[in-house]
Parts: C-alpha cells; structure tokens; sequence
C-alpha cells in the first residue's frame, strides 16, 4: 500500500507542466477577505486532470508596469474550480496590504499573465481512518478545495484561523467533517492560537493523514506536534509554509528557490514533497 507521500509524488513525476499565458475573464469579491479570479486560456487545455490543492504560480505585472528588462512578480496561488472545456480556471486570492493587493485593484477582464503549473499537493490516502486539515488564511483555498473532495465515509478535522467571519462561508459544509474556527487570520511563531487548538482538541486516533499549511514557524510547531503527540506518520503528512513572518513573498521565494537548488545539487528527489520540506522549513 503506497503512503500518502508515495502517492503525491507519483502524481506529481505524471503531471505535464504547463507554462502558459491566460487573459482575465473576472475578478470578483467573494467574502471580506477574498476575491476570485478566472481565468482562461488554450494552455490551460493540458490541464486534463484537476485534483484538490492544485499550486501553481501567476507570473503578474511587476510594481511600476511591465518594461524592458522588468521580470514579472511571481506568486503562488491556488486552484479553487476548473473547467476543462472552456480552459477555465478559478483562484481566491487573500486581500492583504501589499503588491497582490494593488494588483488586484488594477486587475481587468482582458488582462494577460502568465502561468506556470500545476503541482499537485493533495491525494486521499488509502486505509486512512481519518483526516486533519490545518491552516490560516492563506490556506483557506486549498483547504476548501480538499474539504469538498474527501470521501464521505471517513471523517475528518479542519482547523482554520480566519480574521473575518464572512470567509468562514467559503469553506464547504460536509457531513462527518468537523470545523474548528481559530481567531486570527494569519498567526506566526511558536505557541500559535491555531496550534493551541489543535493540541487542546486532538488525540492520537488511528492512521490520521494529514496536511497542514500556514506561516513557516507556525507549522514547524504543529509538524512536530501532530509527529511527535498525534503519533501520525511522516509519510501521512504533507505540511508547507505558505509564507514566513518578517519576508515578503519575492525574498522569501528567492532564499527558497537558492536553498531547493542546493538540494537538488545534493541529490533531493525534485517530485518528493519531502524536499519541498526540507526547502520551506529548514529540516
């Protein structure tokens, strides 16, 4: 029986890379914290099999306009819908002062970016008796997207902080699924509201998969605790961090991108998402 890890990195040595332009079809506000966009494109045809938590980095306008000699700003974003047979696909973006925010309010139909994808972050295990979904705000996209594909004979946890109530309403509602709101959109360091919840609440349970995403300290500290206090296997565990207090997304994405060369130099699987790990968080 392949773990969970085997099987995402299966999925992600199959996948066709995509790097293609899309044109905006529309940005939409979809709850005080969010706002949708969709996008479509004849690229976006390779795009054949769409499965939950699908990453994939917009290359936008950078900060002054696009010139000569200007590289785009990268960000990463995830899939919230796709439609195959219109080469659409929909992304929620989190408002928050900086350069996606002010991208965001320029942002029109028409409008081209690039794309480049789909890294695939998410497989239900076989044999799981349960699932624990863990995140803040930034995660919010792809934990809604997970929510809304799990198998409804398992049960499953979903941890959330949030920093306004109207985005509590994009996380599907399913039986079995337990919800847990967290106050506090984007926590960071050690003994982190949303890792106070989850040691008070949880208890080792059987074979728990589990996938956790969050600010870089944050999900080092419950990494440790659903390992070490949950007793769930490394293998059932896929954890990331979506962002680090003190670095904006482009140093951030630079340290990141020095640190994967190194270890793919020392020999690092580039499908494991054990060396996405080790890249993100310093193990």
């Amino acid at each position: 029986m392949a773990s969970v890890r085997e099987e995402i990195r299966r999925l992600n040595k199959q996948n066709r890379v995509l790097d293609c332009t899309v044109r905006i079809e529309s940005v939409t506000a979809v709850s005080e914290g969010f706002t949708r966009v969709a996008v479509a494109g004849d690229g976006l045809a390779a795009y054949s099999e769409a499965l939950p938590a699908d990453a994939f980095k917009a290359m936008l306008p950078p900060p002054g306009g696009a010139g000569e000699g200007r590289a785009p700003a990268v960000r990463a974003f995830t899939v919230r819908h796709a439609d195959r047979a219109r080469c659409r696909i929909e992304f929620d973006v989190l408002r928050h002062e900086g350069f996606v925010q002010r991208w965001l309010d320029e942002a029109a139909p028409g409008d081209t970016i690039g794309l480049a994808g789909m890294r695939r972050e998410f497989h239900p295990g076989t044999g799981v008796d349960r699932h624990l979904l863990i995140g803040d705000s930034s995660a919010l996209p792809a934990i809604a997207a997970i929510t809304e594909s799990l198998p409804p004979h398992v049960p499953a946890a979903v941890y959330l902080a949030v920093g306004n109530g109207s985005d509590r309403d994009l996380l599907p509602r399913r039986g079995g699924v337990a919800v847990h709101w967290v106050e506090g959109a984007s926590p960071s360091g050690s003994r982190s509201p949303l890792q106070r919840a989850v040691q008070d609440n949880e208890t080792a349970c059987g074979r728990t998969q589990v996938w956790l995403a969050a600010e870089a300290g944050v999900v080092r500290e419950l990494r440790r605790l659903v390992l070490g206090g949950l007793g769930v296997a490394r293998t059932d565990l896929h954890s990331a961090a979506y962002w680090k207090a003190g670095l904006d997304s482009t140093r951030l994405d630079d340290a990141g991108l020095r640190r994967y060369e190194r270890e793919i130099a020392a020999g690092a699987d580039p499908y494991d998402p054990a060396t996405r790990e080790a890249v993100e968080l310093g193990l």
